[in-house]
C-alpha cells in the first residue's frame, strides 16, 4: 500500500481475524516497525505476529502517522492483549 508517496505493508493480528490491520514500515519479507503502538501485538509490546498483506479493515491511527509522514512506532513495554 503506498501513503502519502511511501510504501508500507498491512498486517492483521493473526489472533483476531476481524480486528484492523495496522501499517508497517517495510516490506513483505521484512515488514519492520508498525505506524502505531497497536501494531505490537506480543511480548509484552516488543513483537508482533501478522498476517502480511490482509486488510479486513485498515487503523486510522497508522494511517493518519503515515499521512504525515511520521516514523513508525519504537516497541516498548505496555500490556499486550496476546501472550
Amino acid at each position: 500500500m503506498i501513503v502519502a508517496g511511501k510504501e508500507y505493508i498491512t498486517g492483521q493480528d493473526r489472533n483476531e481475524p476481524t480486528a484492523v490491520a495496522h501499517l508497517y514500515d517495510g516490506t513483505f519479507d521484512n515488514p519492520g516497525q508498525p505506524m502505531c503502538a497497536r501494531g505490537w501485538n506480543r511480548e509484552e509490546g516488543f513483537g508482533y505476529s501478522i498476517f502480511r498483506n490482509n486488510c479486513y479493515s485498515l487503523c486510522m491511527v497508522c494511517l493518519r502517522r503515515a499521512e504525515k509522514k511520521l516514523p513508525s512506532v519504537q516497541p516498548k513495554k505496555r500490556k499486550c492483549k496476546w501472550l
